[in-house]
C-alpha cells in the first residue's frame, strides 16, 4: 500500500492491481464500481474515478457500456522468430508450431499450426520527412517506392510493416517493386544484388511507443495501446538503400532472437624442446660458462 503522504487514489489503485495481479480478480471478473470503491476504500469519487482510469490506461481492465469494468483477458505472448533475414517486409515470423491451450484460448484453436498470410500493397508517394532523413534523399528527389505489408495468423493480425526505397533507385530497373516480377518476394538484399548494389549490413532499432490510431486499427488494438517499433535499414556501405518499420502489439508478441556461436578450439601448448647437446663435451650455453666458440671464430686460438 502507498505511504500515508501518497495520493489518496494510489491506495486503491495498488490494492486492485495487486488483486487482478495475484489472481484475486481473475480475468473476466467485474472490478468494484465507482460507488463501490467509494465505500470499500473510504475514498472520495475524483480518487475512485481516476484508480479506475489508470487501471484502464494499463490495460488491466476494460469498461463495458451500461455494465462496469471487468478485468481484461491478457493474452500470452506469443514469440516471433528472427529467421527470416532474406523476406521481404519483415524478418519476424512465427514458428509455425501447433498453439498452446493458453495461447489460443479465447480463439478456440488451441492445438494446430496458425495458418499465415501477407496482404502487401506498393505505390510511389512522397517520403515521409523522417523517411527522407534516413534514405538521405536530396532536395527535388524525395520520390519512394512505399510497400505495406500486414501478416495475419488465422485471419488475425500479428505484424504491420512499412518498407521504403528511393524510386530512383529502382525505377527503370528489373526490380521497380519488392513484389513484381523476376526477383519478386527475395527480399531487399537479393533484389538490390541483382541492380549491382551490394547491400553489407543491416541495422536494426528496437523501442516501444503508443499505437498510432491507423496503426491500432489494422492491428486491431485500442489506440495508444504499447507497440514493439522495428526501425530496419538496409545499407550498402555509408548508402542507405531501404529503410522500414515493423509494428507489432507488444502484449501479445515477443521478439526472439537466435545467434550461432562458434567456439574456436584452444591451440595446444607448445612443447618444451630438449636441451640441445654441446658437441665435444663442451658445457651448454647459459650456464655461467663461455659458449664454446664456432670454428673459425674470433675465439680460437691461432
Amino acid at each position: 500500500m502507498g505511504a500515508s503522504n501518497d495520493p489518496v487514489y494510489l491506495r486503491v489503485l495498488e490494492d486492485l492491481r495487486d488483486q487482478i495481479r495475484g489472481g484475486t480478480l481473475a480475468p473476466g471478473a467485474r472490478v468494484p464500481s465507482r460507488n463501490g470503491i467509494i465505500a470499500r476504500y473510504g475514498v472520495g469519487e475524483t480518487a475512485a474515478k481516476h484508480a479506475l482510469q489508470v487501471l484502464a490506461a494499463e490495460g488491466l481492465i476494460e469498461a463495458r457500456a451500461g455494465s462496469g469494468s471487468y478485468v481484461r483477458r491478457l493474452p500470452v505472448a506469443a514469440p516471433l522468430d528472427h529467421d527470416r533475414l532474406h523476406f521481404p517486409g519483415s524478418p519476424f515470423g512465427l514458428d509455425g508450431r501447433p498453439l498452446a491451450a493458453d495461447e489460443q484460448a479465447d480463439a478456440g484453436s488451441a492445438g494446430h499450426a496458425p495458418r499465415l498470410s501477407w496482404e502487401y500493397q506498393s505505390e510511389r508517394v512522397p517520403a515521409p520527412a523522417h523517411v527522407a532523413r534516413r534514405l538521405r534523399l536530396p532536395d527535388g528527389d524525395q520520390l519512394v517506392t512505399r510497400t505495406r505489408y500486414l501478416m495475419s495468423a488465422d485471419g488475425s493480425p500479428v505484424q504491420l510493416a512499412t518498407s521504403y526505397e528511393p524510386a530512383a533507385t529502382t525505377a527503370q530497373t528489373p526490380v521497380p517493386f519488392p513484389e513484381q516480377g523476376t526477383f519478386a518476394g527475395r527480399g531487399v538484399a537479393e533484389r538490390m544484388q541483382a541492380i549491382g548494389i551490394g547491400v553489407d549490413q543491416v541495422v536494426e532499432e528496437i523501442s516501444v511507443r503508443p499505437a498510432l490510431s491507423a496503426e491500432a486499427a489494422v492491428l486491431g488494438i485500442p489506440p495508444g495501446s504499447p507497440v514493439l517499433l522495428i526501425e530496419r535499414s538496409h545499407r550498402a556501405g555509408e548508402r542507405t538503400v531501404e529503410t522500414g518499420e515493423i509494428v507489432i502489439a507488444a502484449d501479445r508478441f515477443r521478439l526472439r532472437y537466435r545467434f550461432p556461436v562458434t567456439v574456436q578450439a584452444e591451440p595446444a601448448p607448445a612443447t618444451a624442446s630438449p636441451p640441445a647437446v654441446p658437441p665435444d663435451g663442451a658445457p651448454p650455453a647459459g650456464n655461467g660458462q663461455p659458449a664454446a666458440a664456432a670454428p673459425g671464430g674470433a675465439g680460437r686460438r691461432a
